[in-house]
């Protein structure tokens, strides 16, 4: 789809555009409503570190607007003790001892301890000293230095809240791997906005790993049950539902963005890319997604129609390596309705 953009490259995809950060702290720039992603306050669905429950409640907690608000968002969520147990209590004001404070303030990652450390007068030295017993956690298991140190953050005035914070961390992340993972997202994140058929078929095809052939074709409808009944599993669902549970909240927001997954088709499916029909609003689900069809059979298939189309299904049966189980499922999902049978065949004497 190179001709419909004007760069050629993936470092040149914008990563300074407002209404792309808008996917991080709403819902209502993709015209939705909080009730129609199952109560997500924002739109961060598929998109890399940004996806997660736990990520998207950081997101509702600290509304980011711009670049660095979203590589703090990244620092904290692969750091240990950096907002759980610390800046969240921080953010939504729930610290009975120090209050709220502006996310923009909040530690994200350890550069972010050096760097506001001599903003405050301290010496870079000693900033740099402090900065890494802080963020390998060594304030819990060294608290003879740690008091020392505190006493020198004192000394420069620094805020009791930032001190406190210090404190709690137990590991914190690099900005140089934070702003490298935000980087990549947002470039992601502008083709969820811009070019949503495309964000979805690249998701399902290379990101999702789990798939419910009836939900997806079944539609709005379809998914939402399917989730209600994981949901309903609470604690006890399994690895696999979880994940595709995943996958499902990608497709509800996909199907209510007006877009759909059209069935699996003999002649038209792939074997693991979920491809842009003609209509350019639809996706139409590979062969990989019937559960127990392997990527070598799906391939099997597709070689075989590249060679000739297929005249019938005792054709398909007799050029692929698909089993009589999975042929079954096939057949029971319509997809060669439009294929005769050997016996239909002779009767018109073909």
């Amino acid at each position: 789809h190179q001709d419909e953009f004007a760069f050629s490259h993936a470092t040149d995809i914008p990563i300074d555009d407002e209404n792309v950060y808008k996917l991080l702290n709403g819902t209502e720039v993709i015209g939705l409503s909080k009730e129609d992603l199952r109560g997500s306050d924002v739109a961060s669905f598929g998109i890399p570190e940004m996806g997660t429950k736990f990520v998207r409640e950081m997101l509702r907690d600290s509304r980011p607007s711009n670049f660095a608000d979203a590589v703090k968002i990244s620092g904290l969520s692969h750091g240990t003790d950096v907002w759980l147990n610390n800046a969240k209590t921080l953010v939504n004001g729930s610290n009975k001892q120090y209050g709220k404070i502006p996310f923009k303030d909040v530690i994200g990652c350890r550069d972010d301890i050096m760097v506001s450390l001599i903003s405050w007068g301290m010496n870079a030295t000693t900033a740099f000293e402090i900065s890494e017993f802080i963020r390998k956690g060594k304030a819990a298991s060294n608290k003879v230095k740690w008091e020392t140190y505190k006493n020198t953050m004192r000394g420069h005035k620094i805020p009791n809240w930032y001190i406190w914070s210090c404190g709690q961390i137990k590991y914190m992340f690099p900005k140089a791997h934070a702003t490298a993972y935000v980087l990549m997202a947002m470039r992601i994140a502008w083709f969820k906005l811009y070019k949503p058929i495309l964000f979805y078929s690249a998701y399902f095809s290379i990101r999702a790993t789990h798939y419910d052939v009836y939900a997806f074709q079944g539609g709005e409808y379809e998914i939402s049950k399917k989730m209600d009944e994981i949901e309903s599993h609470g604690n006890k669902a399994t690895e696999v539902e979880k994940k595709l549970y995943t996958a499902l909240e990608v497709a509800n927001e996909m199907v209510k963005r007006g877009f759909k997954f059209k069935p699996i088709d003999i002649d038209k499916s792939m074997a693991k890319e979920f491809v842009i029909d003609e209509d350019g609003k639809s996706l139409i689900i590979p062969f990989i997604a019937i559960d127990g069809l392997v990527y070598n059979v799906a391939e099997s298939i597709i070689t075989a129609r590249n060679d000739k189309e297929f005249k019938s299904k005792d054709d398909i049966k007799e050029r692929t390596s698909i089993s009589k189980t999975l042929f079954m499922k096939l057949e029971l999902l319509n997809c060669f309705d439009h294929l005769p049978d050997n016996s239909q065949m002779n009767l018109f004497g073909l």
